[in-house]
């Protein structure tokens, strides 16, 4: 029963080493290249102190410079160089210090070549993996020793972890190796400074040697893990044999060893054929001890030695996690895996979400990096774009669902405009993100709330309410639709004045809009167009207003959100006053002949034009048989009940005309305001006016939309 309890431990240690050396592998190249991205971006000092080593290298060149001309006064009491000389060597050295990185720039192109060449290399035999290599070393062990005993397991664990842990060192040389280029490269203007004398010349001439060098063993990192790789590859295929039929795991195992171990020692062997190679790594010593720890912790119970041995690796697994939830790319997180298998974040991602499937690795790798993914989490990590993505444009019956803080602390980076203007300085509460729909409610800083919801275009219709479209980080396109009292922050009221100059930011909010139009804001919600005929017409938004039953036009704004822009009213000609009495002066002659022009349609002759109240969109005109017409602005006024006719005036404006006919109406006579009586009877005076069987309504103002109107909108059928 021990026996098995053993067994079991141990291809379960095996099997977790494996899987981390599999997950680990090859995202070190692919980060580390030669170039400078990693360096500048882990190491930002370094960039921004580099004009402060670039004034040093001047000034110690200056230095030099000067001391060298002040020896050349003790004549020959010292041997010195010929001062024209070390001026002229000065100021090429000068001008090669401002232009040092860019020189080292030009170099790590030249060893960029051999590097991507070898990185493209394709492995042989297929694509490299550690998946099985220690069910290959069990077999090989059964085929030695008879039966899989505890002597057997015990080989297999002090294989696997001597394996494992020289190729963790040689992975941790290849990373100084890379951070040595680094600060070379960015102390580069120190060594230029030696340049300018004979004395401090061999200073110059060694760092040249030595960047040769390191780039040199920069490109021979990747012929080395990649050699490996194969050899791995080919131990898996042919079970460690040879095609001379020898060989067996036990070679195998110490060749590939043996590579490690000359890999980790090329900077010696280097160093021994004269190149000037930094020396790295450090003692072999530990590769002991992690075995004998690891087997102590097995006598002893198994579990609480893990955890010593491993004590390391989690906490750098936390970091590395915390690291990626920041937004760190994959390749810097060793629990990341494969950058063309992994996104960044994947396992914070996977703590968090409830439902649907998984963006990290599975197995053991993946157990351990949820954890750790959950206490990132729970230490305020935050979601890149591309995790909350996995989620949000996925269907719903796969996406699962993040919520909780996580939420609430990324939704600004999925969503980027809510970081600008009066959104950016919300607090977002009670987030929810599940496939095709986000729901959040935003809190102003006066304590007002918003509900807002975004529903992906991709998988919904066009609402029926008012929202916006939105661009999320990924591309996606969004319909915003916000609610409450907070709401105006996601409808905001452009702050236009009305101005000439503003032109083209009218053009650009709202493209649908009248060339030349100009627009003022009047209130929330509100805004006066000016359109370039003169008239004028008041647009309201539609996140506050209903539609108005008078004639509008719906525009839509570069945002999505619909604005009712009312029909502008008639605009009257100027008619001359007169009195129906004055039916053939020259003041009606000159108002009939305006009012044919201005409604042609209207064909019945026309005795006399009423125009007093043509600032409320009423003109009435008078007959020859006494009868008369009112016509009524259709911008203003609803439909008339009963008998009425459609003209449209020379302006392309519509009027309701409205017939009436004559009739004599007895009024009170006036003086000073107060009717006049006769004795005690009321005197009148018989007045000819026109009686209308009916007078249309006045449009009403648009109706104030309720805030809390929601309504979600229908999915796209599949």
């Amino acid at each position: 029963m021990l026996d098995w309890i053993f067994e079991g431990i141990a291809n379960w240690v095996a099997g977790i080493m494996t899987q981390i050396m599999d997950a680990i592998s090859g995202v070190f190249l692919g980060a580390l290249g030669t170039d400078m991205t990693a360096m500048e971006e882990y190491f930002p000092f370094a960039v921004s102190a580099y004009t402060i080593i670039q004034y040093t290298a001047w000034a110690l060149l200056f230095l030099i410079v000067v001391w060298q001309i002040f020896r050349a006064f003790s004549g020959p009491l010292a041997e010195t160089e010929n001062p024209l000389a070390v001026v002229a060597r000065g100021a090429i050295f000068a001008l090669l210090i401002g232009y040092a990185k860019p020189i080292f720039s030009l170099v790590l192109d030249i060893a960029r070549a051999p590097y991507t060449a070898l990185m493209d290399a394709s492995l042989d035999p297929g694509d490299f993996t550690f998946a099985g290599i220690e069910q290959a070393i069990t077999n090989g062990l059964t085929t030695l020793v008879s039966v899989a005993t505890v002597v057997g397991l015990i080989l297999l664990i002090v294989l696997m972890i001597s394996l494992a842990w020289n190729y963790f060192k040689l992975l941790l040389e290849t990373v100084e190796r890379y951070v040595l280029v680094g600060v070379l490269c960015y102390t580069s203007p120190l060594a230029y400074a030696m340049g300018a004398s004979k004395a401090t010349s061999r200073v110059f001439q060694s760092w040249c040697r030595m960047v040769g060098s390191q780039l040199l063993l920069l490109v021979l990192n990747v012929w080395f893990l990649r050699a490996f790789n194969s050899s791995v590859g080919q131990f898996i295929a042919n079970g460690g044999a040879l095609t001379t039929g020898q060989g067996n795991i036990f070679l195998w195992f110490f060749c590939a060893l043996a590579l490690l171990k000359v890999a980790q020692k090329c900077d010696s062997y280097l160093a021994a054929l004269g190149l000037s190679v930094a020396q790295t790594g450090s003692s072999m010593g530990m590769e002991m001890l992690m075995a004998a720890r690891t087997l102590t912790g097995f006598a002893k119970g198994g579990g609480g030695s893990a955890a010593s041995v491993f004590g390391g690796a989690t906490k750098a697994g936390t970091g590395a996690a915390a690291g990626t939830a920041g937004g760190v790319a994959a390749s810097s997180g060793i629990l990341s895996g494969f950058m063309s298998r992994y996104k960044p974040n994947s396992f914070v991602r996977d703590a968090v979400v409830d439902g649907g499937s998984r963006m990290g690795a599975g197995g053991g790798v993946g157990f351990v990096g949820r954890v750790f993914g959950g206490m990132a989490a729970r230490n305020g990590a935050t979601l890149t774009p591309d995790s909350v993505a996995s989620v949000a444009t996925r269907p719903p019956n796969v996406s699962g669902t993040i919520a909780g803080d996580i939420a609430d602390r990324s939704l600004k980076g999925y969503m980027p405009h809510l970081g600008n203007g009066s959104a950016a300085n919300m607090i977002y509460s009670g987030t929810q993100i599940t496939g095709g729909r986000i729901t959040t409610t935003a809190t102003t800083q006066d304590g007002q709330q918003a509900k807002v919801d975004f529903y992906n275009a991709a998988q919904h219709e066009r609402p029926s309410t008012p929202h916006t479209v939105v661009t999320a980080a990924d591309g996606s396109q969004w319909y915003q639709v916000a609610s409450g009292n907070g709401m105006g922050a996601f409808y905001a009221t452009p702050a236009f004045t009305g101005d000439v100059s503003e032109a083209a930011q009218v053009a650009e909010a709202f493209p649908d809009a009248p060339e030349g139009t100009q627009l003022r804001q009047v209130d929330e919600g509100t805004m006066e167009a000016t359109y370039p005929s003169g008239s004028n017409a008041l647009w309201y938004n539609s996140a506050y207003f209903q539609e108005p039953d008078a004639p509008h036009e719906v525009i839509q704004s570069a945002d999505g959100l619909d604005w009712y822009a009312m029909t502008p009213a008639a605009s009257v000609p100027p008619f001359d006053p007169q009195t129906p009495a004055d039916s053939s002066g020259p003041a009606s002659q000159y108002n009939q002949a305006v009012f044919t022009q201005f409604m042609p349609g209207f064909d019945q002759p026309v005795v006399s034009v009423d125009s007093s109240r043509a600032s409320d969109g009423i003109l009435e005109v008078r007959h020859e048989d006494g009868s008369g017409t009112a016509f009524y602005d259709r911008t203003i006024y609803q439909p008339p009940r009963g008998d009425y006719h459609v003209y449209e005036d020379s302006a392309g404006s519509q009027w309701y005309a409205i017939p009436g006919t004559p009739a004599v109406e007895r009024r009170p006579v006036y003086e000073n305001g107060k009717p006049v009586y006769d004795g005690e009877t009321l005197k009148t005076v018989n007045v000819e006016t026109i009686r209308y069987k009916t007078t249309p309504t006045r449009h009403t103002e648009p109706q104030k939309r309720p805030v809390n109107e929601r309504k979600p909108p229908n999915r796209k059928k599949s």
